[in-house]
């Protein structure tokens, strides 16, 4: 659809704007002998091209040669020297006196009075009575009446209807569906993939549902959808056969029965018996009893012991003593002395070298395309006897119109007339001057654009211009 919304677009306009140089007014007297005009004014926009040359700015890459200048680092050893001050100890030696007091042992003995008190306890065994209050247990036998009920049991036969279910054989045939289907081969075909392919067409006429007219599409070139061969293959698949069989199936029916069974009823009698129970009560009496005990008691007897020890003490006295003690003092004594060293000095050493620089440089360049200018066209359509247009007929080749009979004309072409459409030809190409012409100005493309509107806006279309070749 989209193809031939383009064709609709660019071709009709410049096949309407052929036809509008080669048709004339058909008299109305031709038609339909005078009722009203057979033709009607068709407004049509064409582009004509015009070429326009224009610079653009290219840049060429250029190869300059410079010097450059590097320094480097390198390192030499100097020898220099410097004075350094430099400390010596000086040891003098003296005598002092020193005084100091000592403490001096000395021994002397005394008798000391270290008697103490001395405790023992002696056992004696007594006799004491001890009351005790005792409740002894006195036991007694009396008897109650216990009356018990005693259920004694009764049996009796009694006869009972009983009903009884049983099963009866019946057989009964029944319909049973067997599957006696197999498996059978049979060819599927497969249709090949449909692609796009690039194919030859020849021109034809085809109703357009959007315009609701008929337009004609040129031969040429085409996608058109093409399938491939398809292929056949064996596919096996299982055909089910379902036959109906009588199988006889034996049902056993249940049937109730009434029985006269002798049944055994147990039933009881109460019966009350007494007994007579003995039982024993216990009561406590008091009873106080006297015990004589042994008790066994210890008595402290205190005695004293004498004891004189004789105790050695030291006693310390107090004693001066004076020793002479050695001293030393120490002197720094200072001296300046002059000391070589060595040091590492760092040196730049200058060096030039040649460098290819790479640069753009700009550089116009002329060239020329083609520009599309619109143009407002006015035609004549004829019209049929029912008042509707009547467009161009489909042509034998792609750059030919069979235009439809109308009446004759001084200027126009014959009915029927084969009108031959140049062919276009659009060429770009680019112009390298050696000096290229400056740009024009702002002022300059104003003046320009305002001249070329005056130009259109004041010449009125008519049939006699020239429609210009449309661009494809």
């Amino acid at each position: 659809m989209k193809l031939a919304h383009l064709k609709k677009v660019f071709i009709a306009p410049a096949l309407l704007s052929v036809a509008g140089m080669s048709i004339a007014p058909t008299p109305s007297f031709a038609q339909c002998g005078g009722c009203g005009p057979s033709y009607k004014i068709v407004t049509q926009t064409v582009y004509e091209e015009q070429p326009v040359t224009a610079y653009r700015t290219e840049y060429q890459r250029v190869e300059v040669p410079k010097e450059v200048t590097t320094y480097r680092p390198v390192w030499e050893t100097e020898r220099r020297e410097r004075t350094v001050t430099v400390a010596k100890p000086v040891v003098e030696t003296s005598e002092r006196e020193e005084r100091y007091t000592v403490m001096k042992p000395v021994w002397k003995e005394r008798v000391e009075d270290r008697s103490y008190n001395q405790t023992r306890y002696v056992t004696e065994t007594e006799v004491r009575e001890q009351v005790n209050t005792v409740l002894r247990p006195v036991t007694e036998t009396q008897y109650y009446d216990q009356q018990t009920v005693v259920r004694r049991p009764v049996t009796e036969t009694v006869m009972q209807n009983q009903t009884v279910t049983m099963y009866q054989p019946q057989t009964v045939c029944k319909t049973q569906y067997v599957d006696q289907g197999g498996y059978q081969t049979t060819q599927v075909y497969t249709p090949g993939p449909t692609r796009n392919r690039l194919r030859w067409t020849t021109g034809q006429t085809y109703f357009d549902p959007v315009t609701g007219q008929y337009q004609y599409d040129r031969g040429g070139l085409h996608w058109i959808p093409e399938q491939r061969p398809g292929t056949v293959s064996n596919v096996t698949n299982y055909v089910p056969n379902v036959v109906a069989q009588q199988v006889p199936v034996t049902q056993y029916v249940p049937t109730q029965v009434t029985q006269q069974v002798p049944v055994q009823r147990v039933r009881y009698e109460d019966e009350i018996q007494v007994n007579r129970i003995p039982y024993n009560v216990t009561r406590y009496e008091q009873v106080q009893q006297v015990q004589q005990i042994p008790v066994t008691v210890q008595k402290p007897v205190t005695e004293r012991v004498e004891n004189m020890v004789t105790v050695k003490y030291c006693d310390w006295v107090q004693e001066e003593v004076v020793r002479k003690v050695p001293v030393s003092t120490t002197k720094m004594v200072y001296e300046q002395r002059v000391e070589p060293y060595e040091v590492k000095v760092q040196k730049w050493v200058a060096e030039t070298s040649t460098v290819t620089e790479t640069k753009l440089v700009p550089k116009q360049v002329q060239y020329t395309y083609t520009r599309r200018i619109p143009r407002t066209v006015t035609m004549r359509v004829p019209l049929d006897s029912y008042g509707n247009p009547v467009y161009v007929a489909p042509a034998t080749s792609a750059n030919r119109v069979i235009l439809p009979p109308a009446a004759p004309s001084p200027t126009l072409a014959a009915p029927g007339s084969v009108v031959e459409k140049p062919p276009t030809i659009i060429q770009k190409s680019i112009v390298t001057p050696s000096e290229p012409p400056p740009a024009p100005t702002k002022e300059e493309e104003a003046a320009a654009d305002q001249k070329a509107t005056k130009d259109d806006s004041t010449t009125s279309p008519s049939d006699d211009d020239p429609t210009g070749q449309p661009m494809l």
